[in-house]
């Protein structure tokens, strides 16, 4: 669902490719790293990220994502450098991650900055199964709003509009599986910008009770 999303911005990246279009290296690193953490490709984050950080536990990317779904029902998450909690809580809207700017290649490091915009506001509810749990960045950045997805609007909320990544990328040797790797994705809390919406929602069981129903989503 919405890895189809990123899936999708990939396939327009292609498109652009074969009709000539000149796209910026660093916007085919956002789209590939981006699409392999959502659908769980362990190469792309082998070859990508656990290159530039050989000793970084779990080094499977599913029991990776596992912690990040622990880490998210407490309200608060910390942006880990390899990005798997900003691709999963910024990926929900169909704004994904787009508008690379401010590039710079110095030797073997490449910083730039990309727009991550959630666009929380045109989530269709309908996407979800019954019973769903939706989790989207809250005010201040790494708040977590927790709720399931439903037909009536629920309670106005301050989410994320949009807030620029830095993203820092090492060259690797020839030889290697990539070209580049992945040093980290770093949030700047002073670009954050923020909206009051209401989205639709059911009301949400006792916090204390023993079990959550329902499947969860990212």
């Amino acid at each position: 669902m919405n890895g189809q999303r990123i899936v999708s911005g990939v396939g327009l990246l292609l498109l652009l490719l074969g009709c000539g279009v000149q796209v910026p290296q660093e916007s085919k690193l956002v789209f590939k790293y981006s699409e392999g953490i959502w659908n769980l490709n362990q190469p792309i984050y082998r070859d990508h990220y656990l290159a530039c950080h050989p000793d970084a536990a779990p080094q499977d990317l599913s029991e990776r994502v596992k912690r990040y779904e622990e880490a998210r029902k407490t309200g608060h998450v910390t942006f880990s450098s390899d990005g798997v909690e900003v691709i999963k809580l910024g990926a929900l809207g169909n704004g994904a991650f787009f508008k690379v700017h401010d590039s710079v290649t110095a030797g073997p490091s490449m910083t730039f900055r990309s727009i991550l915009r959630p666009e929380y506001v045109n989530i269709n509810f309908n996407e979800f199964p019954p019973g769903a749990i939706l989790y989207i960045m809250g005010r201040p950045l790494g708040t977590i709003i927790r709720l399931r997805p439903g037909k009536t609007p629920g309670p106005k909320r301050e989410v994320v509009e949009s807030v620029d990544l830095k993203w820092t990328w090492i060259r690797l040797p020839e030889g290697s599986a990539a070209e580049w790797c992945l040093q980290s994705i770093e949030p700047d809390p002073a670009s954050a910008k923020y909206r009051s919406i209401e989205l639709k929602e059911e009301p949400l069981e006792d916090p204390a009770a023993p079990k959550e129903q329902g499947p969860a989503t990212p």
